[in-house]
């Protein structure tokens, strides 16, 4: 909640919280050693850029580079998208500024309290909450309208924020999410988390008589039988639509000749301990902060490596949050091993983290400047 992060403003800064490491490895694989990648990274002297995404990141560097003056195209393949997303508090102003619009955000409702039943015999807590409940494609539709990028391909680099990418997925995890709408009894404007042997179960609940749900280790409906909260709060469940993953992920390398990745094309995160929305925005902010670096005259390798770095850190935080969580709701084997997989990742990413003190840059505002 400070007005400010490092010297930054933070609306600006919250990209500085993000990260810090360096490396690549693949589950089940050895890590390949440390050090610069022989790769032939040309300055950036056409200003010219193509963005391969439609989401949160992909808008992101769109208008950033757009407003600094470069030539954008954008291919904006379709995905599916999520019902409902929450919006935090930060992430929401962050938004507002980039997209020069205070009202962005006014006439989505509103979540006021959360409700959490963690662990085994755990007591339901209330606790407050403020977010904006989001339709993932209204946000998107609202945020792409009137766009009026233009530039000639090719471009002398790409931002791809987009599956399919290059490089090596990495992942910790095995859990898989379904999500269900539901109606409703009686609860509005407020979400609930409920933790059961093999897995946790989040309800989302609107202004009018519907709800999401998203349910991480089993189909909804197995778990409702043994709910102790939210099945109380539930009069009927639609089929849950098929299963995507849950688990953190991060893929190596996150750029080459010419390209970088972004967003989830870069890394997921799951959805239990981290603000995805929030996460792509910032994402989105450094890579356009590296492009404009490069067209600058600054190293290209070294202001790429430092992307790298602060994504792998922000990557391992994540998983550092997540190990705590599932420690804390633990009470069976499925915990436990999805427990063992986040450590594994935890090892993988402190033996490959790079110190603070080796980045060789700061941002301020939107802008990658040297420390």
């Amino acid at each position: 909640d400070d007005d400010k992060l490092d010297g930054i403003p933070r609306r600006h800064a919250i990209i500085s919280v993000l990260v810090e490491d360096c490396g690549s490895a693949q589950v089940g694989g050895a890590a390949p050693a440390k050090g610069i990648r022989s790769i032939l990274i040309s300055p950036l002297k056409s200003r010219s850029i193509h963005i391969r995404g439609e989401g949160l990141a992909a808008w992101t560097c769109a208008r950033l580079l757009v407003k600094s003056g470069f030539s954008v195209t954008v291919e904006r393949p379709q995905r599916r998208k999520m019902p409902f997303i929450l919006v935090g508090g930060v992430t929401q102003a962050l938004l507002c500024d980039i997209a020069g619009d205070p009202g962005l955000f006014r006439d989505f409702p509103r979540i006021r309290k959360r409700t959490v039943v963690w662990g085994p015999d755990a007591e339901a807590r209330v606790l407050d909450h403020s977010a904006a409940i989001v339709s993932e494609q209204a946000l998107l539709d609202r945020l792409w309208t009137g766009w009026c990028g233009a530039g000639e391909r090719p471009a002398e680099w790409t931002i791809l924020a987009a599956a399919p990418a290059p490089g090596s997925e990495n992942h910790f995890g095995s859990r898989k999410a379904h999500v269900a709408e539901v109606d409703l009894k009686s609860e509005r404007a407020a979400c609930w988390i409920e933790s059961f042997d093999c897995g946790w179960m989040f309800l989302i609940a609107r202004e009018d008589s519907t709800g999401s749900l998203i349910s991480v280790g089993a189909r909804p409906r197995a778990f409702l039988e043994s709910s102790r909260c939210i099945a109380d709060l539930i009069s009927g469940v639609r089929e849950a639509e098929g299963e995507q993953p849950a688990y953190p992920r991060i893929v190596t390398p996150m750029w080459g000749s010419g390209w970088i990745l972004c967003g989830t094309a870069a890394m997921a995160l799951d959805p239990l301990c981290g603000d995805g929305s929030g996460h792509s925005i910032r994402e989105g902010i450094l890579a356009s902060a590296v492009l404009r670096a490069i067209a600058r005259g600054s190293e290209p390798r070294d202001v790429l490596e430092h992307y790298e770095f602060r994504l792998r850190a922000a990557f391992q935080r994540h998983l550092e949050l997540c190990e705590k969580y599932y420690a804390a709701g633990r009470s069976g084997p499925w915990w436990d091993s999805e427990l063992a997989l986040l450590r594994g990742g935890l090892q993988w990413s402190r033996t490959h983290a790079a110190a603070r003190s080796e980045w060789r840059y700061r941002l301020e505002g939107f802008d990658l400047l040297p420390a």
